[in-house]
């Protein structure tokens, strides 16, 4: 069972990167993130910043505006405290 939503991203995350073939250390290397801060994303065992989700769906071309909002729609449903998920929003704003 998901816990509001936040276990349920990383799955799906996970899901695409193993879709297209990546590892974990690849995923990093094409990422710029830490092995650990990957894992912790994709098994749900803690909530990802925006920026390192659009990065691995950057990384196994994914649509990053689906992913961004599927990202605030978890935010929302796991009462992720405001100040984390705007700063992780302020960070990864288009320029």
């Amino acid at each position: 069972m998901t816990t509001g939503g936040r276990t349920e991203l990383g799955v799906d995350l996970d899901e695409l990167r193993l879709l297209v073939g990546l590892s974990y250390r690849e995923l990093a290397r094409r990422t710029g993130c830490a092995r650990s801060t990957l894992h912790d994303a994709l098994t749900g065992r803690r909530f990802p910043r925006l920026d390192t989700v659009l990065a691995i769906a950057t990384a196994c071309g994914g649509d990053t505006a689906r992913w961004r909002l599927r990202w605030v729609a978890a935010c929302k449903r796991s009462h992720v405290p405001r100040t984390e998920a705007t700063t992780s929003l302020q960070s990864t704003s288009p320029s």
